[in-house]
């Protein structure tokens, strides 16, 4: 199968080698806003047009390498530039290409295991990425059958999205904790052992941590 055209697309890893920095700078970026919005977003990962990432240096507060573009670029075999997240092709990942064959996840992993699935036609940040197009032909090629409400999804523009990060607000909120007991001191010569054990009993009875620390 000859090798497709692929647009030059970069996620955190290649934007920050491409300025030199580390990838949670270009993280913190997107989150200070100074990186907008991707340009596309596949398998729940964020990509990034190339123009859209050397337009960072444009108000000269940061600068971009030259020879980490050239091997950018040198890396993206067939690769070219796209102004317009519009004029993208269908590019799927990992998370997308099942529903094209109406299958799981671990199925299509299973198929790349065995080298019987498509090589990928760019690798981005560690991820895999295809063409709709080189999906299809390879399907064609070893007979097998696609569902085309999958591949609607796609040419429709639908994706996995990225998932939101940090822990779901609970249903119901937790009720308040009992309040802590009263700290007890007890003294050789003053209390006994079993007033000591009979106080531990209490706390671990209504559910509390115990912790000893002897003092002088």
């Amino acid at each position: 199968m000859a090798k497709k055209r692929f647009p030059y697309l970069l996620g955190h890893g290649e934007i920050a080698s491409l300025y030199g920095v580390e990838r949670q700078t270009s993280q913190l970026w997107k989150t200070r806003g100074v990186l907008g919005e991707p340009d596309a977003v596949i398998s729940g990962n964020p990509y990034w047009l190339l123009p859209t990432v050397l337009g960072l240096a444009e108000d000269g507060s940061r600068e971009y390498l030259s020879e980490r573009l050239k091997e950018y670029k040198a890396d993206i075999d067939g690769g070219y530039e796209v102004s317009d997240a519009a004029e993208l092709p269908h590019i799927v990942g990992l998370k997308e290409i099942p529903w094209i064959f109406g299958k799981k996840y671990m199925d299509i992993y299973q198929w790349r295991v065995r080298r019987s699935f498509a090589p990928e036609d760019a690798m981005v940040s560690g991820s895999p990425l295809w063409l709709l197009e080189t999906v299809l032909e390879d399907a064609e090629r070893r007979g097998r059958v696609t569902v085309q409400d999958g591949i609607d999804r796609i040419r429709a523009g639908e994706r996995e999205q990225i998932k939101p990060r940090g822990r779901k607000p609970a249903a119901e909120p937790k009720p308040t904790p009992p309040p802590l007991p009263d700290t007890r001191t007890f003294r050789p010569g003053e209390h006994s052992a079993e007033e000591v054990a009979a106080f531990a009993a209490e706390l671990l009875e209504a559910g509390f941590s115990l912790s000893v620390r002897p003092k002088r």
